[in-house]
Protein backbone atom coordinates (compact mmCIF):
# COMPACT_ATOMS: atom_id res chain seq x y z
CA UNK A 1 0.00 0.00 0.00
CA UNK A 2 2.82 2.49 1.00
CA UNK A 3 4.50 1.73 -2.85
CA UNK A 4 1.05 2.62 -4.75
CA UNK A 5 0.86 5.58 -2.29
CA UNK A 6 4.27 7.01 -3.69
CA UNK A 7 3.31 5.76 -6.86
CA UNK A 8 0.11 7.92 -6.75
CA UNK A 9 1.91 11.33 -5.14
CA UNK A 10 4.73 10.64 -8.13
CA UNK A 11 2.21 10.39 -10.50
CA UNK A 12 0.04 13.53 -9.39
CA UNK A 13 3.41 15.73 -8.83
CA UNK A 14 4.44 15.01 -12.63
CA UNK A 15 1.07 15.57 -14.02
CA UNK A 16 0.82 18.67 -12.16
CA UNK A 17 4.39 19.96 -13.80
CA UNK A 18 3.25 18.80 -16.86
CA UNK A 19 0.28 20.74 -17.14
CA UNK A 20 2.25 23.51 -15.80
CA UNK A 21 4.77 23.49 -18.23
CA UNK A 22 1.53 23.45 -20.85
CA UNK A 23 0.45 26.36 -19.55
CA UNK A 24 3.72 28.54 -20.38
CA UNK A 25 4.06 27.63 -23.93
CA UNK A 26 2.76 29.95 -26.61
CA UNK A 27 -0.84 29.31 -27.99
CA UNK A 28 -0.20 27.59 -31.07
CA UNK A 29 -2.76 29.45 -34.32
CA UNK A 30 -5.11 26.61 -35.86
CA UNK A 31 -5.78 28.46 -38.88
CA UNK A 32 -3.82 31.27 -40.67
CA UNK A 33 -4.42 33.26 -43.21
CA UNK A 34 -2.70 36.37 -45.60
CA UNK A 35 -3.51 38.79 -47.23
CA UNK A 36 -2.51 42.20 -48.13
CA UNK A 37 -4.19 45.28 -47.37
CA UNK A 38 -2.75 48.68 -49.09
CA UNK A 39 0.66 47.65 -49.25
CA UNK A 40 0.61 45.88 -45.72
CA UNK A 41 1.13 42.20 -45.31
CA UNK A 42 -1.60 41.06 -43.17
CA UNK A 43 -1.75 37.87 -40.74
CA UNK A 44 -4.59 36.53 -39.21
CA UNK A 45 -5.10 34.15 -36.75
CA UNK A 46 -7.45 32.08 -34.95
CA UNK A 47 -6.19 29.73 -32.21
CA UNK A 48 -8.82 26.44 -30.99
CA UNK A 49 -11.28 28.92 -29.89
CA UNK A 50 -11.76 26.85 -26.21
CA UNK A 51 -8.26 27.44 -25.34
CA UNK A 52 -8.41 31.11 -26.61
CA UNK A 53 -11.61 32.37 -28.27
CA UNK A 54 -10.64 35.72 -29.87
CA UNK A 55 -8.17 36.30 -32.89
CA UNK A 56 -5.33 37.82 -33.56
CA UNK A 57 -3.89 40.30 -36.48
CA UNK A 58 -0.69 40.94 -37.25
CA UNK A 59 1.02 43.88 -39.56
CA UNK A 60 3.92 42.50 -40.89
CA UNK A 61 5.82 45.71 -42.15
CA UNK A 62 4.41 47.86 -38.99
CA UNK A 63 5.38 45.03 -36.42
CA UNK A 64 1.66 45.99 -34.62
CA UNK A 65 -0.67 42.83 -33.61
CA UNK A 66 -4.01 43.43 -31.87
CA UNK A 67 -5.85 40.55 -30.32
CA UNK A 68 -9.97 40.95 -31.32
CA UNK A 69 -12.05 39.77 -28.43
CA UNK A 70 -15.05 42.61 -28.51
CA UNK A 71 -17.38 42.77 -31.05
CA UNK A 72 -20.54 45.77 -31.31
CA UNK A 73 -23.33 45.33 -33.04
CA UNK A 74 -25.00 47.77 -35.29
CA UNK A 75 -27.17 48.70 -31.97
CA UNK A 76 -23.84 49.43 -30.15
CA UNK A 77 -24.18 46.05 -28.47
CA UNK A 78 -20.73 44.58 -27.31
CA UNK A 79 -20.18 40.83 -27.19
CA UNK A 80 -17.04 39.67 -25.58
CA UNK A 81 -16.15 36.29 -26.70
CA UNK A 82 -13.96 35.50 -23.30
CA UNK A 83 -17.44 35.99 -21.32
CA UNK A 84 -20.15 36.98 -23.15
CA UNK A 85 -20.62 33.12 -24.73
CA UNK A 86 -20.53 29.37 -24.34
CA UNK A 87 -18.66 29.76 -27.36
CA UNK A 88 -17.81 31.16 -30.53
CA UNK A 89 -16.44 30.39 -34.26
CA UNK A 90 -14.56 32.19 -36.92
CA UNK A 91 -16.38 31.48 -40.60
CA UNK A 92 -14.76 32.17 -43.92
CA UNK A 93 -12.36 35.08 -43.12
CA UNK A 94 -11.60 37.09 -46.21
CA UNK A 95 -9.11 40.47 -46.85
CA UNK A 96 -10.39 43.50 -48.94
CA UNK A 97 -8.95 46.33 -49.86
CA UNK A 98 -9.60 48.27 -46.55
CA UNK A 99 -9.32 45.01 -43.90
CA UNK A 100 -10.60 41.92 -43.03
CA UNK A 101 -14.43 40.68 -43.09
CA UNK A 102 -15.01 37.03 -41.04
CA UNK A 103 -18.48 36.19 -39.92
CA UNK A 104 -18.82 35.01 -36.12
CA UNK A 105 -21.11 31.85 -35.21
CA UNK A 106 -22.11 32.64 -31.76
CA UNK A 107 -24.15 29.63 -31.98
CA UNK A 108 -27.81 31.31 -31.86
CA UNK A 109 -27.19 33.89 -34.22
CA UNK A 110 -24.34 35.31 -36.18
CA UNK A 111 -22.13 38.70 -36.32
CA UNK A 112 -20.74 39.60 -39.86
CA UNK A 113 -18.09 41.84 -39.17
CA UNK A 114 -15.35 44.31 -40.51
CA UNK A 115 -12.67 45.49 -39.41
CA UNK A 116 -10.42 47.86 -40.65
CA UNK A 117 -6.63 47.94 -41.28
CA UNK A 118 -4.27 50.43 -42.44
CA UNK A 119 -0.47 50.40 -43.14
CA UNK A 120 -0.01 51.38 -39.26
CA UNK A 121 -3.47 50.69 -37.87
CA UNK A 122 -5.74 47.69 -36.83
CA UNK A 123 -8.87 49.25 -36.18
CA UNK A 124 -12.13 48.15 -33.87
CA UNK A 125 -15.11 45.80 -35.72
CA UNK A 126 -17.54 46.92 -36.55
CA UNK A 127 -20.46 44.19 -36.61
CA UNK A 128 -23.83 43.27 -38.17
CA UNK A 129 -26.40 41.19 -36.31
CA UNK A 130 -27.41 38.29 -38.00
CA UNK A 131 -30.06 35.42 -37.50
CA UNK A 132 -29.52 32.18 -38.03
CA UNK A 133 -31.48 31.32 -41.28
Amino acid sequence: MKHLLKTITLSSVLLSGAACTQDNMPLQARDEVVGIVGNETVTYMRYNTEEQPCITLRLENADVSKTLCKYTDQQGNTVDVTTDVAAVDYLSPVFTADGLEVTLDLISYYLDCRIPISETTIGEPVCTFKDMD
